[in-house]
């Protein structure tokens, strides 16, 4: 029995969302044409359609908070190489109904920069959730006021 790969499915996910920066692909022709059949290892389909609907739904508010926590980089100028693993942190951090402790969803935002980026991206990532760490629980108490402002998305063409 293939066993259930977070690490994986964060990957994945990565990579779909990626993909959806730049066309809308259904989930079952993006696994056809990227998913290899690994006998070891299971992609959590949960936690994946989870994921990418809180992040496709909570966007605005997670641009907010790269603006707030990186306000020298304008997010229009951004790649989406740079802001996706900000986003898979946030979501985990403040919407996925799963808890999942802070400190990891930080460390496997990094990998993921390691893995899609360069090392600039790698402190980027860490430096804007660090600074979101710091401010946790004022910004849980805050998130249902925040009104986000932009309408900028990396998804919607």
């Amino acid at each position: 029995m293939a066993q259930i790969s977070r690490k994986l499915t964060r990957k994945f996910l990565f990579q779909k969302l990626f993909v959806l920066g730049f066309s809308n692909v259904s989930d079952d022709n993006f696994f056809e044409f990227f998913y290899y059949d690994d006998k070891n290892l299971e992609l959590d389909k949960d936690y994946f359609s989870e994921m990418q609907s809180i992040i496709l739904d909570k966007e605005p508010i997670f641009i907010t908070f790269i603006e707030r926590y990186a306000p020298k980089f304008k997010i229009e100028n951004m790649s989406l190489l740079y802001v996706l693993p900000v986003y898979i942190a946030l979501a985990e951090m403040f919407f996925l109904k799963e808890e999942i402790p802070v400190k990891v969803s930080i460390n496997e935002a990094v990998e993921l920069a390691k893995i899609y980026s360069d090392d600039p991206v790698k402190k980027i990532v860490n430096g804007i959730l660090n600074n979101v760490m710091n401010d946790y629980e004022k910004l849980v108490l805050e998130l249902p006021s925040i009104n986000p402002e932009n309408s900028f998305s990396f998804f919607k063409k």
